[in-house]
């Protein structure tokens, strides 16, 4: 049987948050397993234990791991994304004009170092 064109098999869908519930509790089970120690009375997890074991036993397979949980993109945020347009004109503005007067004294500099050795 053929569903027709905007027709679904549950009209209500999934309910909202299951798939965030589901990963939710894996990864506290994770977690949790994670930051175990390896034996009681014992500073070292096994998390921190399974990783030197791939260190030593897989470099290249822990590097791999550790890049693929990486984010693929970071973002980077300044103050600058707080301020408001005009504020951020205002700064582009006298950082200008500081940049001109660093250039204007390093070009006196200069000049007066070359009129001393002629």
């Amino acid at each position: 049987m053929k569903f027709e064109k905007g027709n679904r098999a549950n009209p209500n869908g999934r309910p909202r948050g299951v798939r965030n519930r589901l990963a939710g509790t894996v990864f506290a089970d994770v977690l949790e397993f994670w930051n175990e120690a390896v034996k009681e009375g014992s500073t070292l997890t096994k998390g921190k234990a399974a990783l030197l074991s791939m260190w030593r036993t897989r470099p290249h397979e822990f590097v791999r791991c550790v890049f693929a949980i990486m984010p693929k993109e970071f973002v980077v945020e300044t103050i600058a994304s707080e301020l408001a347009d005009d504020e951020l004109e205002r700064m582009i503005q006298m950082l200008r004009e500081r940049a001109l007067a660093r250039d204007e004294r390093d070009l006196i500099e200069v000049k007066l170092v070359s009129d001393a050795t002629h």
